[in-house]
């Protein structure tokens, strides 16, 4: 049984083995026909092109053999000494093309271009390096290229600038000429700047010239010097004079200064920009200058102050006017004259102008006020229009550090550095009532108190004396009339010290405010009590209405403010 069924598996494997091996090798077969193919294109036309790349090899040896073998001399002279030379050199072109028209056609295709590419790379490479310049002729001298011509309009002001010193004093009073230009190519290193073609126009401007070292005061030529070293010298002690007699001015102001700043720390320069060229200048006695002589020119003014002399009917307008100026710059300049001019009065027009200004920064603290804050607070139980006071409001405090600058020992700037808090603000909190009052809404006046009654603001009798005698409150009515039963509120927080009738005032209510003060509210409407004594009342709470009780001659409400139970006048606590 065993046998039986190990002979059927044993065929039955190598039935499968067959039919498998047979599929896998046609399927391999067609997988395979594509890269196959591909293979054979890539052996084909690798064949194609090492034959041709033969062919144009034996043809480039021939064609260089022939061009060996031939006589140079003998083949071009044939041309030119017959007369039918031009057709026969065609003849041979014609013939050397049928002969190696491969190797000529690569020639033509390859290495033509090539060449043409080489040819426009070099150029474009030679003309990038090149930049459009001016080439500048002056006196029929070349002075070089400049990048455009404001470098030479530069350089001739600088020129310029520089001679006229030895102008003034007339010797040699050099008039600049005019110049040529040229535009050339020419490389940035071949540019010349501004001050290289001022010198070489101080060269050829007739004068004696030596090289020194130029003094510019923004941008302003001031004079030169031999030595540079000399120049900053002069400067520097500047410096330190001002500076030595700035701190022996302020030796007896020490709590001033703790306050502002330590001077000390304090850093000394020029308000002006001051410049150090080396060059060549003219050869003079009023251009070249020594350490002394610039000195000097320095402590002396570079102008003088303008003063106008008023005359009668002179103005402000009229005067800043004439010189140009503003008038709040002319009120600047002279803060003890009147708005109206007097016949004599010295107008300062410009003040003394300095070569150079001595500007100092130093670190200065100052302290400042924090404002504080308005939170409102919603009150629920307080009516609309009444705000109560929680908690007053505090201003807090701040440190500011700051660089100051200043010139000549007048502040023109500052910078903040840094603020420090030293105090914190407390906010004030104030309750706001939302309450709907039914009466209305309570009436200030910006006073003490709250207006005592809500739609009632005339006045028919004032405080202080009337034909009726002594009168020690106001008397508030409605305009019109109609004045019962006009609601009456507390004119501001406090307790009820008593509500009830008297033979004068009638219904009347008394309320302590604290300190002194209290308030009455008198002939009020019988059975309109809204409060009962020792109660605690708010600003703007209704206590009752309008009536005639007492000892009247018609509906009003009597109010009166007491201190320490002496009646006084209520309109100021009222605001009105």
């Amino acid at each position: 049984m065993f046998d039986y069924i190990y002979k059927k598996l044993y065929i039955l494997g190598l039935y499968t083995a067959r039919y498998l091996g047979r599929f896998f090798n046609r399927a391999s077969g067609l997988l395979l026909k594509p890269f196959k193919a591909l293979g054979a294109f890539f052996v084909a036309g690798f064949a194609m092109l090492r034959q041709s790349f033969l062919q144009r090899a034996d043809e480039m040896k021939e064609l260089a053999e022939d061009v060996k073998n031939s006589n140079k001399t003998e083949f071009f002279s044939q041309y030119y000494d017959d007369k039918k030379g031009f057709g026969k050199l065609l003849f041979n072109i014609k013939r050397a093309f049928s002969r190696h028209g491969i190797a000529l056609t690569v020639i033509t295709q390859i290495i033509a271009p090539a060449l043409s590419l080489a040819v426009l790379i070099f150029t474009v490479n030679y003309w990038s390096s090149k930049n459009l310049a001016l080439k500048v002729t002056y006196n029929n001298a070349d002075l070089g290229c400049v990048a455009s011509e404001s470098v030479y309009i530069e350089a001739q002001k600088k020129a310029g600038r520089r001679l006229e010193t030895a102008a003034v004093a007339g010797e040699g009073a050099a008039k600049l000429k005019s110049s040529e230009y040229a535009i050339v190519p020419a490389k940035l290193t071949e540019l010349k700047d501004s001050d290289t073609v001022c010198n070489s126009i101080i060269e050829r401007s007739g004068n004696n010239i030596t090289n020194a070292c130029g003094i510019y005061i923004d941008g302003d030529f001031l004079c030169a010097v031999k030595n540079e070293t000399d120049a900053q010298t002069v400067f520097d002690n500047l410096l330190s004079d001002y500076k030595e007699k700035s701190q022996k001015n302020d030796g007896g102001a020490q709590t001033s200064r703790d306050e502002a700043g330590d001077d000390n720390s304090a850093t000394y320069s020029f308000a002006e920009k001051i410049e150090y060229i080396q060059g060549l200048y003219p050869d003079d006695k009023n251009t070249i200058l020594d350490a002394a002589q610039l000195s000097k020119k320095l402590t002396n003014n570079q102008k003088e102050a303008v003063y106008y002399i008023a005359n009668d009917g002179d103005t402000f307008a009229g005067v800043a006017g004439q010189y140009n100026i503003s008038v709040s710059e002319l009120k600047k300049l002279n803060p003890d004259l009147s708005a109206y001019l007097k016949e004599g009065d010295r107008v300062l027009i410009s003040r003394a102008q300095d070569y150079v200004r001595v500007q100092y920064t130093r670190t200065e603290t100052r302290t400042v006020d924090i404002a504080y804050k308005t939170v409102e607070i919603e009150a629920p139980n307080l009516y609309k229009g009444i705000r109560k006071t929680v908690t007053e409001g505090k201003k807090g405090k701040q440190e500011i550090t700051e660089l100051v600058t200043y010139i000549d020992g007048k502040k023109v700037s500052s910078k903040e550095v840094s603020r420090k808090t030293l105090v914190q603000a407390v906010d004030k909190k104030v309750r706001v009532g939302t309450k709907k009052n039914p009466y209305g809404t309570a009436t200030s006046y910006g006073g003490r108190f709250l207006w005592p009654a809500i739609g009632a603001y005339n006045i028919s009798s004032y405080f202080g004396y009337r034909s009726m005698g002594w009168h020690g409150g106001v008397d508030i009515i409605k305009a019109g009339g109609h004045s019962t039963g006009t609601p009456i509120v507390a004119a501001g927080d406090g307790t009820v010290v008593s509500a009830g009738y008297h033979y004068s005032w009638g219904y009347n209510v008394v309320i302590n405010h604290g300190n002194g003060l209290s308030t009455r509210y008198a002939h009020m409407l019988a059975g309109s009590f809204k409060v009962s004594p020792g109660q605690q009342v708010y600003a703007g709470q209704p206590i009752g209405n309008v009536g005639s009780s007492g000892n009247v001659t018609g509906p009003h409400l009597h109010f009166e403010v007491m201190i320490n139970g002496r009646r006084v006048n209520p309109m100021p606590y009222l605001g009105r």
